[in-house]
């Protein structure tokens, strides 16, 4: 059955943190128009504001409770038969998304520069969201993420990352062992991203999936999206030609989320209407397929 709606579902924390760094992200992405240009498309959307953690205890108790409410969140959403697009700070709220998710065996697509796999034992520079897919696999916060609704220990075999450059030779060769696939970010020569997507997309099933997109999947030519700038990233037209491909191939997208991203590291009004851009272009894809109706 297509979904009726789009639920936003707004969480503009930094590992806890409200309203820091990467989550003003939201916030600029909300601004530059993203909820108008949905609605010009016809789509009835709702609005779902993820509340304060801060009774939560330091930035691992309040990004758990994140987690919790974001799954939650998700599920909502669903049973509403309203389609989840996450708007969050950080990376983990897809992890969130896919315990949301009442998939089993739920594909993924990923557009990131990082690989969000590290565990606490790989983990060099301290940062929790580097985890989020080693936690959702069941590799790492074990207790943790056995409170977050929906969690059961996932598998990687159909997952696809897109852009993905800026890793350690650990962190690339664990995304290898995973058996994860990878149309690989080169700083060396120019990755026709969308012409590779495609023949991934083409060889097998990923569907049904999630769909996630890092905004610093984009080359560093654009200036900083976040801390972690690279180069050999995607270009504005890459990412919105794959943003239309996705939901027009074998994806059955579940859900979106669109996260990593400081406005005020870089030109953040620039990076905000690509984002308002690819988010709508991968809307009205759901519209012609038929995933989801207007209003």
């Amino acid at each position: 059955m297509p979904a009726s709606s789009i639920t936003i579902i707004f969480s503009p924390y930094h590992v806890g943190f409200r309203d820091h760094r990467v989550g003003n992200g939201p916030h600029r992405i909300r601004s530059l128009g993203v909820v108008e240009a949905l609605e010009k498309l016809g789509v009835t959307i709702n609005f779902n504001e993820i509340p304060h953690v801060d009774s939560f205890e330091g930035e691992i108790g309040r990004s758990f409770e994140l987690l919790r409410r974001i799954s939650t969140a998700v599920s909502q959403a669903v049973a509403s038969n309203s389609f989840p697009l996450i708007l969050s700070g950080n990376c983990m709220a897809s992890a969130a998304a896919a315990c949301g998710l009442p998939i089993n065996d739920l594909g993924f697509v990923y557009f990131d520069a990082h690989d969000d796999l590290d565990s606490p034992d790989v983990n060099e520079n301290g940062y929790l969201d580097a985890m989020g897919l080693s936690m959702l696999r069941g590799e790492s916060w074990k207790t943790l993420m056995n409170t977050v609704p929906g969690y059961s220990p996932r598998t990687y075999r159909r997952f696809l990352y897109c852009g993905l450059r800026d890793q350690s030779p650990l962190q690339r060769q664990r995304v290898i062992d995973a058996g994860m696939t990878s149309v690989w970010g080169r700083s060396d020569i120019k990755v026709d991203f969308a012409a590779q997507m495609k023949q991934e997309l083409s060889a097998r099933s990923y569907g049904p999936a999630l769909v996630h997109l890092d905004l610093d999947v984009l080359d560093e030519s654009y200036g900083k999206v976040n801390d972690y700038p690279s180069p050999g990233g995607m270009m504005e037209e890459d990412l919105i030609a794959c943003m239309d491909m996705v939901p027009r191939m074998d994806t059955s997208p579940q859900s979106l989320t669109v996260c990593s991203f400081d406005p005020n590291a870089g030109d953040g009004d620039k990076i905000a209407t690509i984002a308002v851009r690819a988010i709508t272009t991968f809307v009205r894809a759901l519209l012609d397929t038929n995933a989801l109706t207007k209003a």
